[in-house]
């Protein structure tokens, strides 16, 4: 066996570049990243986080700004075409219910990209929107000896923010026979909460208040908008989620959810290739 290579916490995240907030859910709640604990301090082995890294690297596809805008004016047509403003927070304005179902379109697309590039597959996603019609799977088409054809499995596409370590589904998605599907895919968004700023940065209306930021040192600045990364997390079976009332910090008030950490996701080439089989 192998001698462990151990570092700090501190260097462990500075190693994999990200925040002490996302390195805290990756190793506490989803398990992606393993600790050692020892005399009361966490340490972890440098060639794991390599690792780690490594797969999340395979797995993640960045987007293009043209892909994106795509991807933002279909968000668009959909909450302008009848889909629900009331969300789990609460009551939203077309703007937030707009950021709130880009990040599943951006998902789709770059699950679309993934298993095109990685494994050759290539499928279509449904890109009409049906006025006050949920669509339950995602995947409309997947090509089969070089001809298109509806899946034999159905398909849902999750996501979420990088932070987040749970592929959580609603009761609805999972208990309503018109509304499960037989897998769910994840993956984490790399979006800004300002990508709309960073859009309209050179925007007459936007120009003059980016430029004084520029200019004074202290504001932070409206950046370009230039890829969007989008970590695909792996997938899991409809069998395997888990019902629960609550996970890691997180309780859910209003009813069971059904769910997975990201960390016991079906990932590895080989999973992926037989999903794709029963496609």
């Amino acid at each position: 066996m192998a001698k462990k290579d151990l570092i700090s916490k501190k260097d462990a995240i500075d190693f994999l570049g990200i925040s002490e907030k996302n390195f805290n859910n990756y190793q506490k709640s989803s398990g992606e990243i393993r600790g050692y604990k020892l005399r009361g301090r966490w340490q972890f082995d440098r060639n794991e986080l390599i690792v780690f890294e490594q797969l999340k690297e395979d797995r993640t596809v960045n987007l293009s700004l043209s892909e994106y805008e795509k991807c933002f004016e279909f968000a668009i047509k959909m909450v302008y075409g009848g889909l629900s403003l009331n969300g789990i927070r609460g009551q939203r304005t077309e703007v937030q219910a707009a950021d709130d179902v880009i990040l599943g379109i951006l998902a789709e697309h770059a699950i679309k990209n993934f298993l095109s590039k990685k494994f050759g597959t290539n499928i279509k996603l449904d890109d009409k929107v049906h006025p006050e019609q949920i669509t339950p799977q995602d995947f409309d088409q997947i090509e089969d000896k070089g001809l298109f054809r509806k899946p034999k499995f159905g398909v849902g596409v999750k996501a979420s923010k990088m932070k987040n370590a749970y592929l959580v589904l609603g009761s609805n998605e999972v208990e309503l026979p018109d509304r499960k599907s037989d897998v769910y895919i994840f993956a984490r968004v790399g979006l800004p909460s300002d990508h709309l700023f960073r859009i309209l940065r050179d925007h007459s209306f936007f120009k003059k208040v980016r430029i004084f930021f520029e200019e004074n040192e202290k504001f932070k600045k409206i950046l370009k908008l230039e890829r969007i990364p989008i970590w695909i997390c792996g997938f899991v079976y409809t069998e395997e989620l888990e019902k629960v009332t609550s996970i890691p910090g997180q309780e859910f008030s209003n009813g069971n959810r059904y769910v997975k950490s990201v960390g016991k996701l079906h990932n590895s080439d080989k999973d992926w290739k037989e999903l794709i089989g029963k496609l």
